[in-house]
């Protein structure tokens, strides 16, 4: 984990946090539900494993069939339990929504131990066989309840009391139970990683030489290989022998052989022997494929696959195929780097949560420009990437859809919601020009997702209460003066055009007339390229006198002249924006009208309402000026008080 977290450029990286599922059986189904059910550091685990072994393990029975004290173990069980949640009664399956980290513990019914069938204590809920409603530390001690340790424990459900013992007992290596766990919970979804951890190899099995004196140790011999969990581990290493990195075991191969159940004293001898085995150049390999497998998150094969099922090639190709659907971004698009790398971080980047972030800024500032210019850079990130015009339900629902159809996981929009929140391939929603509130974009949100991001454009600033903090929310106002000037010389240059000197002091003020607009640029360079002994300093001199008709000449251009498909004019961009604009915000952009654009400020307004009624004029005003005098005294009152503030 550690290493995971130096990957991820984080402090700390919790199991929990990293994971979909964790499981174990006996002392590893302990370790498991305090990192996965009860979401403890791994330190803590260590500490608290410590703990239970010290205090359960130090005494033995003087009599009895079982080494130990059952009553001990539940104590400490419940001590650890109570200091965890609060409540030592606290139920192992947690009730709540299944985005989070899965556990599974395993025990086996004492009445019947046929084909090694374990029961499963989960931490969510299923419908089909479902494992006791029982209390966290009566799982513990379920999967603890060795015959030679400890006495099975009756576990009461509907009334009716049932016997269990410890999970060793045929169910030492749980992984091809969990596999097939996981593929009955997610038919449909692809396996990045198994990381199979060992309680370390125990000493050869040997069968002894016939003896009509020593028939004893053939049932020890019996018990040994139930107790075996390399069987298992040979079969996975064979079953996952064509992959590169998905199944990777580790097993401290020396030292660990002359441990006995409940030998505490030796913790330090087994530490010694744990590091020894991970200082191996192998092992630290392996830990390297682990970290990456586990970090990346690469579907391989299938979940069905994974469980050792046998389902259609022709199937299992569709599964794996990825689905990538997005406009590329205009080659002449410039600037916005540190917007760019903020959106980049944050949507790579998980920390336990959906990344949604949301770039707003008024029409034609260049956010579309800004996301797919994004998507260009993490393109490999992503196993999927959905893209939708969300400037109306249709439209949105229609990019769903597709998807749903393409992959295979349903004709409903809600269908693909649903799939993409619990899928484990990386995918990118992008939802672009949310500008119409009626939509309610949230509604075709995923609410989680483990692998996913959210990337919204709008010219909405209401709906950055969607993004998931404020690191998350970029406000674009328009091009820096550089970049803008460096792409209206850029594209207006296409023509062959002959730049004369005084074009590049023309292109920076031109800019600055065009507020460093994005989409004016792109309208006016492809003008400037195709028209025939044009130039900067013309179309500027042009544009001072003509605004409207030089930017609507853009429309006029051949397709193969123009660099913007959508066919939106700087006009009726900023149209759609002043329709949903207040009749009040319209008033007030009338008067601004009048204004030079640069140095509007909140004073100039305040100063006039209130000297509005001592102004004189020395000549009479005529007919037309009364009337704008007027207008303008009867809008400014609307900010003044009964006395004149």
């Amino acid at each position: 984990m550690n290493r995971v977290a130096k990957s991820k450029t984080r402090e700390k990286v919790h199991p929990y946090e990293h994971f979909d599922f964790i499981a174990g059986t006996g002392t590893g189904g302990i370790s498991a539900c305090m990192l996965g059910r009860l979401q403890m550091p791994v330190d803590k685990v260590i500490s608290e494993y410590a703990k239970i072994v010290r205090d359960v393990f130090k005494d033995k029975k003087i009599s009895g069939s079982s080494m130990y004290k059952g009553t001990k173990m539940q104590d400490a069980l419940k001590t650890m339990v109570q200091e965890a949640t609060g409540d030592e009664g606290e139920k192992i399956n947690e009730r709540r929504d299944d985005s989070g980290c899965k556990t599974i513990i395993f025990a086996m019914a004492r009445h019947n131990l046929n084909a090694g069938l374990p029961v499963l204590f989960r931490s969510y809920t299923v419908t089909t066989n479902p494992g006791p409603a029982c209390t966290i530390y009566e799982a513990y001690y379920a999967t603890m309840a060795h015959p030679d340790l400890f006495k099975s424990i009756d576990i009461v459900e509907s009334s009716v009391p049932q016997s269990f013992v410890g999970g060793v007992l045929g169910c030492s290596n749980p992984i091809a139970h969990v596999l097939s766990e996981v593929k009955r919970l997610y038919p449909a979804r692809q396996v990045a990683s198994i990381i199979s951890i060992g309680a370390g190899h125990a000493r050869t099995i040997q069968v002894p030489s016939p003896s009509r004196w020593h028939r004893t140790q053939d049932a020890l011999v019996t018990k040994e290989m139930a107790t075996d969990s390399e069987r298992v581990a040979e079969e996975m290493t064979s079953r996952f022998e064509g992959t590169s990195g998905l199944y990777l075991r580790f097993n401290v191969d020396q030292g660990m052989q002359n441990m006995k159940d409940g030998s505490w004293e030796r913790l330090g001898e087994a530490m010694q022997h744990i590091k020894a085995y991970l200082q191996k150049g192998d092992t630290i390999q392996r830990l390297e494929d682990a970290v990456r497998a586990s970090k990346e998150r690469r579907g391989t094969v299938s979940t069905t696959h994974a469980a050792g099922k046998i389902s259609r090639p022709v199937e299992f190709t569709k599964q794996l195929t990825g689905f990538k659907r997005c406009p590329v971004p205009t080659p002449f698009y410039t600037g916005c780097e540190d917007e760019k790398t903020q959106m980049i971080t944050r949507i790579t980047g998980h920390h336990g949560k959906l990344p949604v972030c949301l770039i707003f800024g008024l029409g034609g500032v260049g956010k579309t420009q800004l996301v797919l210019s994004v998507i260009e850079r993490t393109w490999d990130n992503w196993d999927h990437i959905i893209y939708s015009h969300a400037s109306s339900k249709e439209a949105t629902e229609k990019a769903l859809e597709e998807f749903g159809a393409a992959k295979n996981v349903g004709q409903r929009h809600q269908d693909v919601i649903g799939w993409l929140e619990s899928c484990g391939e990386r995918w990118l929603v992008v939802f672009d020009n949310a500008d119409t509130p009626s939509t309610n974009i949230q509604q075709y949100m995923p609410a989680r997702g483990r692998t996913g991001s959210v990337l919204i454009t709008t010219r909405l600033p209401d709906l950055a209460n969607l993004a998931d903090g404020p690191g998350s929310v970029c406000h674009l106002s328009g091009m820096r003066l550089a970049d803008a000037t460096a792409l209206l010389v850029k594209i207006a240059s296409l023509g062959n055009q002959c730049l004369r000197d005084d074009d590049t002091k023309a292109a920076e003020e031109l800019v600055q007339d065009f507020g460093c607009l994005a989409l004016a640029v792109v309208h006016a360079g492809p003008y400037i390229a195709h028209s025939r002994g044009m130039t900067i300093a013309g179309y500027r001199s042009l544009f001072l006198s003509q605004r409207q008709r030089m930017l609507e000449e853009y429309n006029q251009l051949p397709a193969t002249a123009k660099l913007d498909r959508r066919g939106d004019t700087v006009y009726t961009t900023w149209k759609m924006c002043y329709d949903q604009l207040q009749p009040e915000s319209r008033e007030l952009l009338w008067l601004i009208g009048y204004l030079h654009y640069d140095g509007i400020s909140v004073d100039i307004f305040q100063r006039a309402a209130q000297q509005m009624h001592s102004k004189r004029h020395p000549l009479p005003l005529t007919n037309l000026e009364s009337q704008a005098q007027n207008h303008v005294q009867q809008y400014l009152s609307k900010f003044l008080d009964s006395n004149g503030d």
